[in-house]
């Protein structure tokens, strides 16, 4: 009877282990890839903790400058701790950067980071987290002339937000009106993507609720909580039988893809009823071509229609769009104009230059999209801006196979050789630290890290990496930004609009910091000064909205040159 209970015990717990192995068999490999990696044999700074690594330090690198000082004793690149201890490549050399980002095949973003990506939002099937064919296949060519069609709702959202400031701070009581401008321009933006990206009224800066914006708000903020679920989800996926159940969150999902297929489904039957249903989009005149709703979606949509049928989005893979357009046409400009106000507001000599240099084109004139466009002050405040704050300072890859990652200037691992490359394993981890190329020392000089527009009057010779400006904001390669087109025509209109007509300063006993969610977004350092309570009116805010804010003090140029622009766009409509 022993025997037959411990053959018994025997049986089960190989059963068992059998079972957990099953389970777990993500995280052992996982753990195997990372004992095996040849990363180890990089230098690498001291791990605070096995669990995390050095994570939780780098979610703190641009208020510690962390990455500078890794570069500065460690080298141009090097290694550092992950979850569970496991070694991450980071290198700021060019040559090896260009060769991860060209080599898509060989490096894609991880499991962890599309699995965080979808659940903010984009999908599974979006273009932000599918690689491969399927990523280009899907990827749109958003034209500089395409864009140019969608400047007036850039002129016009500009146009709103300067009529709005102005009303707060003609009803000032001091000669400044203290403004926080993230919310103003996170509405402005969300604005602007609703109808240029999928014809879409929000209506956000009018202070309007949008069923739409609040579902998306509630995913994305609801997904950044649980980003650490999310990550151990990826290496234990039972974990994901469990995950708790919100049926605000179900509601919500159900509104994005309703309104979603509504979208959609307006724009195929409006291209049906033109073309004939077996009619071909490429047999449309010219002149109905262009008289069609000219969204971002629209385009999209036009160009599934008009290809083969086996290089076609299925209509799940056209919905995911919309949220990715949501996600990274909203938040990084919101981000890149609050951190471009911020620079100027703390360089009132480049604030003045640009004025001055916004003042020699006048509203009025024919060509002022051009004007602005080849306007070489604002081009250098606007790269400056971007190179000093990009709007998302890392991304990641991961090795698909065994390589050797080439380098342009040797370095030297943990046992003192000196290498030409790095090796690195299928499964190893790759950051691509954007913001610290940009402002990396080596790179740009001694002042790498001062804002000075100035400095692309002669740009280093030695950048050659990036998709725009010589510079990793927009990434490069197949995988870089498909809007940055967008991206800057609106950063520009904006700018002009809003530089043109108010006097932006800072608050000398405000210190903002940094924090990363997705995107940069500013906090209020306390508790060390006296804030002026930002005017908000018309935003709507809750306790449990994150604490990030940029307050900045606002007055109009009339207030101390005796000029301002009339709001309205550039035709003199409202």
């Amino acid at each position: 009877m022993f025997c037959l209970d411990a053959h018994f015990l025997a049986c089960l717990a190989v059963g068992v282990l059998v079972v957990v192995a099953y389970v777990l068999r993500d995280l052992v490999v996982l753990l195997a890839t990372q004992y095996l990696s040849p990363l180890k044999a990089l230098r690498s700074p001291p791990s605070p903790s096995f669990l995390f690594g050095n994570l939780r330090e780098m979610y703190q690198q641009e208020n510690t400058g962390l990455l500078y000082d890794w570069e500065d004793t460690y080298g141009h690149t090097y290694s550092y701790r992950g979850f569970l201890g496991g070694y991450r490549l980071i290198t700021t050399n060019l040559a090896a950067i260009t060769h991860i980002l060209t080599h898509t095949e060989r490096f894609q973003k991880p499991d962890f980071v599309r699995e965080n990506l979808a659940a903010m939002g984009a999908g599974s099937e979006s273009v932000l987290t599918t690689e491969g064919d399927v990523h280009a296949r899907q990827a749109p060519a958003f034209t500089a002339p395409h864009i140019r069609t969608l400047h007036p709702i850039f002129w016009d959202k500009a146009a709103e937000l300067l009529e709005r400031w102005i009303r707060l701070s003609d009803d000032r009581k001091g000669p400044c009106v203290s403004i926080d401008v993230l919310p103003w321009l996170s509405k402005a933006t969300l604005d602007v993507i609703g109808l240029a990206g999928f014809g879409y009224q929000f209506n956000a800066l009018a202070g309007e609720n949008d069923e739409f914006a609040d579902a998306y708000h509630l995913i994305f903020s609801t997904a950044r909580k649980l980003a650490l679920r999310t990550i151990l989800e990826t290496w234990i996926p039972l974990l994901r039988k469990f995950r708790p159940q919100s049926e605000a969150m179900d509601r919500a999902s159900a509104h994005l893809t309703g309104i979603g297929l509504k979208l959609i489904g307006e724009r195929k039957s409006m291209m049906v009823v033109e073309i004939g249903k077996d009619g071909s989009f490429e047999n449309l005149p010219e002149c109905l071509r262009h008289s069609r709703p000219r969204d971002l979606l629209s385009v999209l949509v036009q160009s599934n229609m008009a290809s083969f049928a086996s290089q076609r989005m299925t209509t799940s893979e056209v919905l995911c769009q919309i949220s990715t357009f949501l996600i990274a046409g909203h938040e990084t400009t919101a981000s890149a104009l609050t951190w471009c106000l911020y620079a100027l507001a703390h360089d009132y000599a480049a604030q003045h230059r640009l004025r001055t240099a916004l003042w020699t084109i006048p509203r009025d004139s024919p060509t002022l999209d051009d004007d602005i466009a080849k306007l070489e002050y604002l081009d250098w405040v606007v790269r400056e801006a971007l190179r000093l704050h990009a709007p998302v300072t890392w991304t990641m890859r991961v090795a698909t196979e065994t390589d050797d990652v080439p380098v342009d200037n040797p370095f030297t691992d943990r046992w003192g050789a000196v290498c030409n490359s790095v090796r690195v394993n299928k499964g190893d981890i790759i950051t691509v630290p954007i913001q610290a190329i940009n402002k990396s020392k080596r790179i740009w000089g001694e002042d790498a890290h001062s804002f000075r527009p100035e400095r692309w009057r002669n740009p280093p010779e030695s950048i050659k990496s990036g998709l725009w400006s010589n510079m990793l904001t927009f990434l490069g390669g197949s995988r870089g930004c498909i809007g940055y087109r967008f991206a800057l025509a609106e950063m520009k209109i904006f700018l002009y609009t809003l530089v043109r007509n108010l006097e932006f300063s800072a608050d000398e006993g405000v210190v903002i910091e940094k924090v990363f969610n997705i995107v940069a977004r500013p906090i209020v350092k306390p508790p060390n000064s006296t804030v002026s309570t930002p005017v908000n009116a018309g935003l709507t805010t809750t306790s449990a909205s994150p604490p990030n804010m940029m307050p900045l003090l606002i007055r109009p140029v009339e207030a101390f040159s005796g000029i301002r622009d009339t709001a309205g766009s550039p035709d003199g409509n409202h």
